[in-house]
């Protein structure tokens, strides 16, 4: 424990200053206005270089003449490039500047300063380098959109894997899990129990559901017009931050009907949901312009290999054929690649029972 407590950063950082009472209030008032700033400001999102810094005297450090007094946090939303350098002053004041010296803030002894580029960040400590890295995107201090992504990781393994949710067991024909359910009157459609199970996974796991809002389409789309566009299967918001996430539910696989015909779902309904949530997805910055958005398309994968409607045992060679095979998305559906806040499809492979 108490080498676990010496390498964790905050000691670092205060050890790089000899343990003196400023460099902890600095490091407190760094910390604290890291968490502010970020309400308006996705790191994932920003390819340049951030410093966010407090002088322990509290003297500017740049040109305050050729600074921005950030009394509106807002101006951060749309920044996704470039250079920021932000001061921390004494009364939650902050000061903002576009092109700057950094090896300013690097030689200094008096200066604490936080540094954020290409999804790393540190904290630059009187000389040291102390790397505070804990995402594979985005920052330690607004996790939120990487806490949704270990919860759908943990949904995929613990509820979808070996279908051990009550809700998602439903949408199965079979008991070996070969078939989807047919649509037959409207009311097997097995998103609905796919959607449902999601949504209780993530209203219920601890690691997650904390400070989150919480919408899905069975609640907000029960007039019974379907003449209305249907909306995003789950919507979810940060209440402490300027945040909000969608996702759609979709699943590939074989269909049984009642009378026992089938037809199956592949990469072709996988690239339609692309296209469905890429519309949900505009269709919310253009009327939320000023919330920052990431959307997510999570897809059920039920394939079977060398399937037959008479089929009602598999081997595992043809059961598990697709465990590791992706999607295939077309050229024109690769937003994730140039959408910002568009994620890259998430599937969870559904194992069957194999012989």
């Amino acid at each position: 424990m108490i080498d676990n407590l010496s390498g964790h950063y905050t000691i670092k950082v205060i050890k790089a200053f000899g343990y003196s009472d400023k460099s902890i209030k600095a490091l407190e008032t760094t910390a604290k206005s890291l968490k502010e700033v970020y309400r308006y400001f996705e790191p994932s999102f920003f390819s340049g270089k951030f410093y966010l810094f407090k002088s322990f005297s509290d003297k500017v450090i740049f040109d305050e003449q050729s600074a921005i007094h950030l009394y509106d946090k807002n101006i951060l939303i749309n920044k996704t490039s470039g250079n920021i350098f932000l001061q921390i002053l004494d009364g939650d004041k902050m000061l903002m500047w576009t092109d700057q010296d950094e090896n300013t803030l690097t030689s200094s002894d008096e200066v604490l300063t936080y540094y954020f580029q290409n999804n790393q960040e540190f904290y630059l400590a009187n000389g040291e380098t102390i790397d505070i890295t804990e995402y594979n995107a985005g920052s330690r201090f607004a996790s939120q959109y990487e806490d949704l992504k270990n919860a759908l990781t943990k949904f995929g393994i613990s509820k979808i894997y070996r279908s051990s949710c009550a809700h998602f067991s439903k949408s199965w024909k079979d008991p070996n899990r070969l078939f989807f359910i047919g649509l037959g009157s409207g009311n097997n459609v097995p998103e609905k129990y796919m959607q449902l199970s999601l949504y209780e996974f993530l209203t219920t796991y601890q690691d997650f559901a904390r400070g989150i809002n919480m919408e899905s389409s069975r609640e907000y789309n029960n007039s019974g017009d379907f003449t209305k566009p249907k909306p995003v299967d789950i919507k979810i918001t940060w209440r402490e931050s300027n945040r909000s996430a969608m996702i759609e539910v979709k699943f590939i696989g074989t269909i049984k009907k009642e009378d026992g015909e089938i037809y199956e779902h592949s990469d072709p309904r996988a690239n339609k949901g692309i296209t469905q949530l890429k519309g949900y997805h505009d269709a919310h910055l253009t009327d939320l312009p000023s919330t920052l958005l990431k959307s997510y398309l999570v897809i059920i994968d039920g394939r079977r290999n060398n399937l037959t409607k008479d089929m009602t045992t598999i081997t595992n060679d043809n059961g598990m054929y697709y465990k590791d095979i992706d999607i295939v998305i077309d050229g024109d559906k690769e937003f994730h690649k140039s959408v910002l806040g568009f994620e890259k499809p998430i599937r969870f492979f559904a194992s069957p029972t194999v012989i």
